[in-house]
């Protein structure tokens, strides 16, 4: 199968895998070889594929997912793999939305209350994705960033 994801700025991943596991809005979705034709949409979350022998992983926004015979299209606002993802800004965002969360009223307040868990989940993925599948040389260069500040 071949995977293209593509954000808005520009293409992110061109490959052929084997499998594919997407964090759809209903749940997470696994795609095979031969999966039925499929357009759905995502939600924020690790998204994973097989690509040769390596598991790959990134940090995706909502977006959506096509699958058409052997292709798989995903269009997404972000996509950032382990090595990428500054976790100290993530982790700034995530503190800055829980904050936010516990400073704001759900009831008198329901679009910020709303913006702000968005903040916290994507951050909180982020970070997640960041600190467990990064590379030993990523992880240290994250850990050097850290004590550096």
């Amino acid at each position: 199968m071949r995977l293209r994801v593509v954000t808005p700025e520009g293409e992110k991943v061109d490959t052929d895998v084997t499998a594919v596991t997407a964090p759809g809005s209903l749940g997470e979705l696994g795609i095979l070889a031969g999966h039925r034709p499929l357009l759905t949409s995502l939600d924020v979350g690790k998204f994973t594929y097989v690509d040769g022998t390596a598991t790959r992983f990134l940090a995706t926004t909502s977006g959506y997912m096509e699958v058409h015979e052997d292709q798989i299209t995903v269009v997404t606002e972000t996509a950032e793999a382990p090595d990428e993802i500054d976790v100290r800004r993530a982790q700034k965002s995530l503190d800055k939305a829980e904050r936010l969360l516990a400073e704001t009223d759900p009831k008198t307040q329901k679009r910020a209350y709303d913006n702000a868990l968005g903040r916290k989940k994507r951050a909180l993925n982020r970070v997640k994705v960041a600190e467990s599948h990064a590379t030993p040389e990523a992880l240290k260069e994250m850990q050097k960033r850290a004590a550096a500040s």
